[in-house]
């Protein structure tokens, strides 16, 4: 069973959208890790007209901090283009958290990712593809890429982790992985040795 989505799970899931708001809000999920919280939160001003950066403010911190995030070039150009069609002035998806979660759930259902399709091996627990789980997938995926300090610090700016412990949760490790890293320190040592027959 699957511990988190690969990027090509999550463009599956965002192909199977059935309208712009479906397919932004799980590219913005995908694209910039941002909470469902947060996703909630932001407005129409949230988007930087110029350039292809999103200000998201920090609903957990108490002193109003915000963060600003890179966002895909296709997915700024739609974000302007929805608040542009639909008229927005605040709020862009002006909805309660739970109807973000029952979205990406009902989009994952029909593209194949049905039932609690997702382990968390800390927990044990089996999870739906959720807002959160998109999240998970972009850190995930950040981190395979690019696991050096540069990497782990700009994951840590990107997800809006105040500490560096949080961020490091996104070290997951399949058994193909680890089996590659044990091959890549033993090397021809964990082979066994030839020895003639007779």
């Amino acid at each position: 069973m699957r511990t988190y989505l690969s990027p090509e799970e999550v463009q599956q899931i965002i192909a199977v959208a059935e309208n712009l708001q479906e397919r932004l809000i799980l590219r913005l999920l995908w694209a910039t890790g941002i909470r469902v919280s947060e996703l909630v939160a932001l407005t129409a001003d949230s988007i930087d007209p110029h350039k292809d950066v999103l200000t998201i403010r920090h609903l957990k911190s108490q002193e109003g901090r915000y963060r600003q995030v890179p966002v895909l070039a296709a997915v700024a150009a739609e974000l302007r283009e929805y608040i542009k069609t639909t008229g927005i002035k605040g709020r862009v998806f002006p909805y309660h958290r739970q109807w973000i979660y029952d979205v990406v759930k009902q989009v994952a259902e029909r593209a194949g990712f049905s039932g609690r399709c997702i382990l968390n091996p800390d927990t044990n627990r089996r999870h739906f593809v959720s807002p959160h789980k998109l999240r998970d997938a972009l850190g995930v995926a950040w981190l395979k890429k690019r696991g050096d300090m540069q990497g782990q610090k700009t994951a840590q700016v990107m997800l809006g982790h105040k500490n560096f412990n949080t961020t490091a949760r996104y070290f997951k490790l399949g058994m193909t992985e680890v089996q590659e890293m044990y091959q890549t320190v033993f090397g021809d040592e964990g082979k066994p040795e030839h020895t003639p027959s007779g």
